[in-house]
C-alpha cells in the first residue's frame, strides 16, 4: 500500500508543477483520483499529510509568476506577472519612461500607447498567465474537496489557499478583459466558469454579475477556511490576510462596498504600522552624493525592495523565493538593469509631482536634478556612465544589491506583492463610494499622518495643499495615485474603474503628449486562442 501511495504522490508532484496553457487539460487517472480523495477523507494521518503536502504546497507561487506560460521561454517578458504589471504602469498618466533620447524598447511601445497590445492576436499572454493560475488551483481542488476539508485542518487550509488562487485568476481576467463593473460593465459578459480540473467542454460565458459572484463566493469560503490559521508571519503564505485582501479588492471592483469595508477593516486592524520615513525609498537630498559615489544606500534600508523594514507586507517573497529574483530591475535607477544602465528610468509626471504636499515625505522620492551615474554592468566590473534624468523615481532605488557591501552588477532583491497601504486606500474608497465621507476622510488621515515629514504639522484631508475643494472620492483617487505610484499596474486598472482617460496634455516632462488612451481602449479583447476554441464567445 505504501508503495502505491508514494508512486501516486510522485505522480501528483510531477503533474502539479507542470502548468498548462489553456483551461482544458487532461486529468490524472480517474481511479487514482478516487483513491486519493478517499484517503484524504479517512486514511491514515501520515498518508493524509503526504498527499496534502504534495497537493497543497507551492500554491503561493501563483502570486509570483515568472515561468514559461506560453512561449516556452521563461525569459520572455510577458510571461511574468511583474513584467505585465510594469507594462500597464507605462499606459497611464502618472509614469513616464526615460527620455525621448533613450526611448527605444518594447516598454517604450507601451508608454507610447500603441494600441496593438489590446488586439485579440496579441492578448494571449495576459490570458495565459491567469489560465495557468486557474488550472493550478483546480488541479489542487480536485483533491481538496469540501469533504476532505472537513476531515482535517491542513486540508481546510490548503483548500482555502486554492480557492484564493482561483479567485485571483478570475479577478485578473475580469480586470483585464472586461469593462469595469462599476463603470459600464454591469450588464456585460464575464468569463466561462471552470470549477473542475480535467477535459472540460467549452463553458458558456457567464455574465459579469455571475462571474463576480463566483469570485466572491470562492473568497468568502477561503476566508472561512483560513480563519483557523489566521495571519501568519511568513510573508509568502497565502494566509487569512491574502484572502481578505483579495475579497476587499474583488468587492471594490464589483461595487459591493459593505463587503469591501468588512474585509479591509479586518486587514487594517492587523496591519496598524506603516513604512517609516527613513526606509521609504531613497531621498532626493542624497541623489547627487549617490551619483558622485560619496554615499551609498543598501537595499536592506529600502522597504520597497527588501522586506526587513516593511511592516505593510501582506504577501511578499524573500529573494524572489527562486522566482522573480530581480523584479526591481525595471525600477531601480541605480541598478545595472533596464531602469538604470538601460536608461528606462520610470519618472513621475510633473502634474502629479506638483500635487504632492511639501510636508509629505513621499515628495522626496523623486530627483529634482539630473546627474550621471557610473554603473558596474557585469562580473568583470565593466563600467557604463549613464544620465539619470530629473524627476526619476528613487522610491525603488538602492546603490547596493541585497546582501552586498559594494556596488556591483547584481540585481537580487525581495518582491512585495500586496501591502497594507493599498488596503487603507480601498477602505477609504469604499466609504466614499457608499456616501460615508466622514469615515473615508478619517481613514485617509491615518495614512496621511504616517506620510507626514518628520517635524512638520501632521497632514490631514483638511490641510493637504492640493486636496482643498476635492470630494472625498477625489481625495482617495489622488492619494492612491501618490501612494501606489508605479506599483502592480494599479493606475491603469483604477483608471478603468474611475473613468479616467490617459491624457498627458499639460505635462512638462511627458515626451509622448499627443497620444491618448480612452477608458474604452483599456479593455483587452479576448484572445483568439480562447474564442477559436469556445464558440460561446460568439453568442
Amino acid at each position: 500500500m505504501k508503495k502505491i501511495i508514494y508512486v501516486l504522490a510522485a505522480f501528483m508532484a510531477i503533474a502539479f508543477v507542470n502548468s498548462c496553457e489553456t483551461l482544458e487539460v487532461a486529468p490524472p487517472n480517474n481511479i487514482t483520483d478516487e483513491q486519493i480523495q478517499e484517503m484524504l477523507r479517512g486514511g491514515d494521518e501520515s498518508v493524509q499529510k503526504l498527499i496534502l503536502d504534495v497537493v497543497g504546497s507551492g500554491l503561493q507561487g501563483n502570486f509570483n509568476m515568472a515561468g514559461a506560460h506560453w512561449t516556452g521561454y521563461s525569459s520572455y517578458p510577458l510571461n511574468s506577472q511583474v513584467d505585465q504589471d510594469f507594462l500597464m504602469n507605462m499606459r497611464g498618466n502618472d509614469v513616464l519612461l526615460g527620455t525621448l533620447a533613450t526611448a527605444s524598447s518594447g516598454h517604450e511601445n507601451a508608454y507610447q500607447l500603441i494600441k496593438t497590445y489590446s488586439l485579440a492576436i496579441n492578448t494571449y499572454p495576459y490570458y495565459a498567465l491567469c489560465a495557468t493560475m486557474l488550472t493550478n488551483a483546480n488541479k489542487a481542488l480536485l483533491y481538496l474537496t469540501p469533504e476532505a476539508a472537513e476531515a482535517g485542518a491542513a486540508a481546510k487550509k490548503y483548500r482555502g489557499q486554492a480557492l484564493a488562487v482561483r479567485a485571483y485568476a478570475y479577478l485578473q481576467l475580469m480586470e483585464r478583459f472586461c469593462p469595469a463593473y462599476t463603470n459600464g460593465g454591469k450588464d456585460g459578459k464575464g468569463m466561462p466558469i471552470y470549477k473542475d480540473y480535467g477535459i472540460n467542454d467549452p463553458a458558456p460565458i457567464s455574465s459579469a454579475t455571475d462571474t463576480y459572484k463566483f469570485i466572491l463566493d470562492d473568497l468568502k469560503e477561503a476566508v472561512t477556511d483560513l480563519s483557523a490559521t489566521g495571519y501568519t508571519a511568513e510573508p509568502k503564505d497565502i494566509d487569512l490576510g491574502v484572502a481578505q485582501y483579495l475579497l476587499a479588492r474583488a468587492a471594490l471592483w464589483y461595487g459591493d462596498w459593505n463587503t469591501c469595508i468588512g474585509a479591509a477593516k479586518d486587514l487594517v486592524a492587523h496591519y496598524p504600522d506603516f513604512i517609516q520615513e527613513q526606509y521609504y525609498g531613497a531621498k532626493d537630498k542624497d541623489f547627487t552624493a549617490y551619483c558622485a559615489g560619496t554615499k551609498d544606500l543598501k537595499s536592506e534600508n529600502n522597504a520597497f525592495i527588501v522586506l526587513d523594514h516593511n511592516p505593510e507586507v501582506i504577501m511578499g517573497f524573500v529573494n524572489g523565493d527562486g522566482s522573480n529574483t530581480y523584479p526591481n530591475s525595471f525600477r531601480n535607477v541605480f541598478a545595472a538593469g533596464m531602469a538604470g544602465d538601460g536608461q528606462e528610468a520610470p519618472r513621475i509626471d510633473s502634474r502629479l509631482y506638483s500635487e504632492i504636499d511639501d510636508n509629505d515625505y513621499r515628495k522626496d522620492n523623486y530627483s529634482t536634478t539630473s546627474a550621471n551615474y557610473t554603473y558596474i554592468v557585469d562580473a568583470s566590473k565593466k563600467e557604463d556612465v549613464r544620465m539619470i534624468p530629473e524627476q526619476a523615481n528613487l522610491k525603488f532605488a538602492a546603490t547596493m544589491c541585497k546582501g552586498t557591501d559594494v556596488r556591483n552588477h547584481e540585481l537580487s532583491c525581495d518582491n512585495v506583492i500586496f501591502r497594507s497601504s493599498e488596503v487603507y486606500l480601498m477602505l477609504a474608497e469604499a466609504y466614499a463610494q457608499s456616501g460615508q465621507d466622514g469615515p473615508a476622510k478619517s481613514t485617509l488621515n491615518i495614512l496621511l499622518a504616517a506620510r507626514t515629514r518628520s517635524g512638520a504639522p501632521v497632514l490631514t484631508c483638511d490641510n493637504y495643499s492640493s486636496m482643498k475643494g476635492m470630494t472625498a472620492l477625489q481625495m482617495v483617487e489622488l492619494q492612491t495615485r501618490i501612494e501606489m505610484w508605479c506599483e502592480n499596474g494599479l493606475e491603469f486598472y483604477n483608471n478603468k474603474r474611475w473613468n479616467i482617460d490617459v491624457d498627458r496634455t499639460g505635462s512638462t516632462n511627458h515626451y509622448r503628449t499627443s497620444e491618448t488612451l480612452k477608458v474604452s481602449e483599456m479593455t483587452l479583447q479576448m484572445c483568439i486562442d480562447e474564442t477559436s476554441t469556445n464558440d460561446h464567445w460568439a453568442d
